[in-house]
């Protein structure tokens, strides 16, 4: 590769965003300079969230999440600042047993036969299958094993699979719960609970090592017709956490095959009060899962188009199982509404990674045109509407790849190297000035 192939390669990725993957597209170009118009090949990132598939994308979909959560705490972007004295709750929902896995308890230890509520006389204990009903091994981060189940053939597959995919049903009627127990508390009808206060929210859904679904909520009360009013001050933390909880312990959604779904036990809700204490670590916390795949791998990255294509790419029993599983039972006439095989790269869960009410807080349609108009300044062609065509994926010369993961890689240590100066600077101005 001579040098002016090399600096055609550079400026190619440095074009793309250093996506990994970018998206090649040509079609006629005015040049802004001389007016000229002229066929343009261009590539454009691929604005993948996931960061096995591009870790720049993804880096930014993940500062976009962070934004998106960020500002519906605190303010900004359109938000009032107003909103951190609003009611606001930090809220896990979890989704229940379909048999013991392996696991890291607060205490370090697996599954015992105490965890299962079994009596002690029952030491030993094995299932139908001869396997036991507990583990005495205390798992390491890492450990393989986390998330599989203690017996395979116990662990009820088709059960999971279903909870997965009405996961979103079941949401939605929480949150119908949510509001109608709200406006009793006030004495009114859940449609006149708008006239005096608004329930937001935002929530991120995380599949855990088990297969199954949980969620990540934040729920925020405002006042009527504007966020910038305040809900009454009947409408508090407490009452909203009460609220919450009844619901989430009495909600339920119908199968089509007469199966009821409902919440598991296990339910974390977290004030976050009038203080800025969590309203960053809760943002973080959210926004790392944005970017992540069902298992955190490319195996289940994509949609499948086959049976046999589940066999050759999931290593994993438990994780190849349940895509199997998933796509197994679109076969039966009631499940083939829920389109299953579409969704057996994520079990079965049929729902958004990330969903929010209209009013919680930015878009990240607002934030991308944002971006776009900030970078179009910096265009040296105008892109003629209606003549661009899609060519492909990826860069003409295959190292362009490795290329741009090396500049993306060299830009966030830049960035983190910055803000930690940062950090400091204003570290070393406080003690100085106290």
């Amino acid at each position: 590769m001579n040098a002016a192939e090399r600096f055609n390669l550079v400026r190619e990725v440095q074009l793309a965003g250093s996506c990994s993957h970018p998206i090649r597209l040509s079609g006629e170009m005015v040049n802004i300079a001389t007016g000229e118009v002229g066929i343009s090949s261009l590539r454009i990132a691929c604005k993948d969230r996931r960061h096995v598939i591009c870790p720049s994308c993804s880096y930014t979909y993940k500062a976009d999440a962070w934004i998106l959560v960020s500002s519906g705490l605190v303010g900004g972007k359109g938000i009032p600042t107003s909103v951190i004295n609003h009611p606001r709750l930090f809220v896990t929902l979890t989704a229940p047993s379909f048999g013991p896995v392996h696991t890291i308890r607060s205490a370090g230890g697996c599954v015992t036969f105490q965890s299962q509520q079994l009596d002690d006389r029952f030491s030993g204990v094995l299932c139908a299958h001869g396997r036991a009903l507990a583990c005495p091994s205390f798992h390491r981060k890492g450990d393989a094993r986390l998330g599989h189940p203690l017996c395979f053939e116990c662990f009820a597959y088709e059960d999971a699979v279903l909870w997965n995919a009405h996961a979103s049903l079941l949401w939605n009627n929480t949150m119908q719960m949510i509001r109608r127990s709200l406006a009793e508390a006030g004495g009114m009808t859940k449609d006149n609970l708008k006239k005096v206060a608004q329930v937001h929210y935002l929530k991120v859904a995380e599949m855990q090592r088990r297969g199954l679904v949980h969620l990540h909520v934040i729920f925020r009360v405002d006042g009527p017709d504007s966020i910038e009013n305040d809900p009454p001050p009947w409408l508090s933390s407490k009452l909203l956490s009460m609220a919450i909880r009844d619901s989430i312990a009495r909600a339920s959604a119908l199968g089509k095959e007469g199966q009821t779904f409902r919440w598991g036990t296990v339910l974390d809700i977290q004030d976050l009060g009038g203080t800025l204490d969590d309203s960053g670590k809760v943002p973080s916390y959210v926004a790392k899962y944005a970017t992540k795949t069902t298992d955190g791998t490319r195996d289940l990255a994509r949609r499948f188009h086959s049976r046999r294509q589940i066999v050759a790419l999931v290593d994993d029993p438990h994780a190849r199982t349940l895509a199997l599983t998933s796509w197994d039972l679109e076969q039966r006439a009631a499940l083939e509404h829920l389109h299953l095989r579409n969704h057996a790269h994520n079990f079965g869960f049929t729902g958004q990674l990330i969903t929010k009410s209209r009013s919680y807080s930015t878009t990240f349609g607002v934030l991308r045109k944002a971006r776009a108009e900030y970078m179009s300044v910096r265009n040296e062609g105008d892109p003629v509407e209606g003549t661009f065509r899609y060519e492909g994926r990826g860069y003409d010369d295959p190292r362009g790849t490795d290329l741009a993961e090396v500049f993306f890689t060299m830009k966030r240590e830049l960035r983190e190297e910055s803000a930690e100066a940062r950090r400091s600077g204003s570290l070393q101005e406080l003690e100085a000035s106290s």
